[in-house]
């Protein structure tokens, strides 16, 4: 049992790290440094259609990659049992309220903050210089996966980028990002956009986009996609996913009862559409606002939106940075997006089109198809 907060004895589980992976990003290498290598060959597995280092492993052509100065970080990945008692935790407030509880907490030292993850146990150590995860990292290799993704969304915010709530596919460079409220169809219809042959994916959940040379450069962020099983069941190449008992209970079930199943699978991209099927960055050029419902009667529609008069329509794509962003002076600013028109004056010059009607993802791959989306 390891005390986070007791620094002689993270200094000695640190000593304990004799393996090591190179994880390279758009702009940041990550050193994974593990005192066990089991959770390093997850890593290496998970990463290898999505960052660069990857990419190049497998002979694949580094499309996307942004020729940037590559900063060097160490990310200390420690499997032991931690001790949580005995310091008073702030809790993370959420805008919703989960029915499983409170999910986080933190601590903050003059060096970093400490982050209690209430559901796994596991302890994630912000720090400028010497992130550090501890818990059952093999039992929780999500987790894992989120905090390094959090060391890359810093590097690139503390830059300049702002951060977008979406999913995003490119085709020869140009990208797409679909945003929505959680639960609102994005990353279902970004999957459904990879069957065009051109189509790769670039981002589930998250975007970082910035103005650059008259242009609105995008970044994905290195996560496979994570989806409920009415994804899987309504998509031949993915519905193998599901356990057979899985599609049995779910194949025949109401689609309104099947839209509200929280029930996570992870899609690896590489196995399902190909191994040079990824982007790693490209040029903003549309977004696309889901605005639509389930029970709406009327038929899917695709309408332009100007977002200089109606900013308030982008709600769905602000994202607070969350309670892991550390600013370049070390210090931890309160949670909170940036307004609406911010981003409406970040994304001047991309086209806006807003999904509006009845829930038809074959509809709506039409329309795309139509306008020369796809």
């Amino acid at each position: 049992m390891i005390n986070p907060f007791d620094d002689q004895q993270i200094a000695q589980a640190k000593a304990t790290c004799r393996y090591e992976l190179v994880l390279t990003f758009n702009g940041l290498t990550l050193r994974a440094r593990a005192d066990h290598p089991a959770i390093l060959d997850h890593l290496e597995a998970y990463y290898s259609g999505l960052t660069a280092s990857g990419l190049a492993a497998s002979g694949l052509s580094l499309l996307g990659v942004h020729k940037v100065d590559q900063l060097e970080l160490p990310v200390w990945l420690l499997d032991r049992q931690v001790a949580t008692s005995g310091r008073e935790w702030t809790a993370v407030k959420r805008a919703k309220t989960s029915a499983l509880g409170l999910k986080e907490a933190y601590a903050d030292t003059p060096d970093g903050r400490w982050i209690h993850k209430i559901r796994t146990g596991m302890v994630l150590f912000q720090s400028l210089t010497a992130p550090v995860a501890i818990g059952e990292l093999n039992q929780h290799p999500s987790q894992v996966v989120n905090f390094i993704n959090n060391q890359f969304l810093n590097h690139h915010q503390r830059s300049g980028y702002l951060l977008g709530h979406a999913s995003a596919f490119a085709m020869d460079g140009n990208v797409t990002a679909i945003a929505a409220s959680s639960g609102g169809g994005k990353s279902t219809l970004m999957l459904k956009a990879l069957e065009t042959a051109k189509a790769r994916f670039l981002s589930n959940d998250r975007i970082l986009f910035k103005p650059e040379n008259g242009q609105l450069h995008v970044l994905g962020v290195a996560k496979h996609p994570r989806v409920n099983p009415g994804t899987l069941i309504n998509a031949p190449r993915l519905i193998d996913i599901l356990p057979a008992e899985e599609c049995d209970r779910f194949e025949h079930m109401p689609k309104s009862q099947l839209w509200a199943i929280e029930q996570k699978y992870d899609v690896l991209i590489p196995n399902a559409y190909g191994a040079d099927k990824t982007a790693l960055s490209g040029t903003l050029k549309r977004l696309i606002l889901l605005d639509w419902a389930l029970d709406s009667t009327i038929p899917t529609a695709l309408r332009s939106v100007d977002i200089t008069k109606t900013p308030e329509a982008l709600e769905g794509l602000r994202k607070s940075p969350g309670p892991f962003f550390q600013q370049a002076d070390g210090s931890f600013p309160p949670e909170q997006a940036h307004s609406a028109e911010h981003y409406a004056e970040q994304l001047r010059g991309v086209e806006v089109l807003r999904l509006t009607g009845a829930i038809d993802f074959a509809r709506a791959i039409a329309l795309l198809q139509a306008r020369g989306i796809l």
